[in-house]
């Protein structure tokens, strides 16, 4: 069996031959049609995931700021009971001074 590459249109009539590249190009459309909604769905499911992933960033970033809020506060208590005590120790070596003294 040959292999046809063009159809031959020897025997057909204009407007058959007319009626095929209709038919031709209809078929051209609605490929091309399907192959565009085929890359939006693509695009779309796409669009979905990275805000998906944008949402589950923020969020992790919130509780990373909570935590780093907490800690803050813990830094700050440490630090003004250091300076609580650092004048504990000033006033108690103050007292030490002035008890040698008598």
């Amino acid at each position: 069996m040959a292999l046809v590459l063009a159809p031959s249109f020897d025997d057909k009539t204009r407007e058959e031959v007319e009626a095929h590249l209709e038919q031709v190009r209809l078929r051209r459309i609605a490929g091309a049609m399907e192959y565009q909604q085929s890359k939006m769905l693509k695009l779309e499911r796409e669009e979905s995931t990275l805000h998906s992933k944008l949402a589950r960033n923020y969020d992790q970033l919130g509780k990373a700021l909570l935590r780093i809020d907490k800690d803050i506060e813990k830094v700050e208590q440490y630090l003004n009971a250091c300076h609580m005590i650092q004048t504990e120790l000033g006033l108690t070596i103050d007292r030490i001074a002035l008890s040698k003294r008598k």
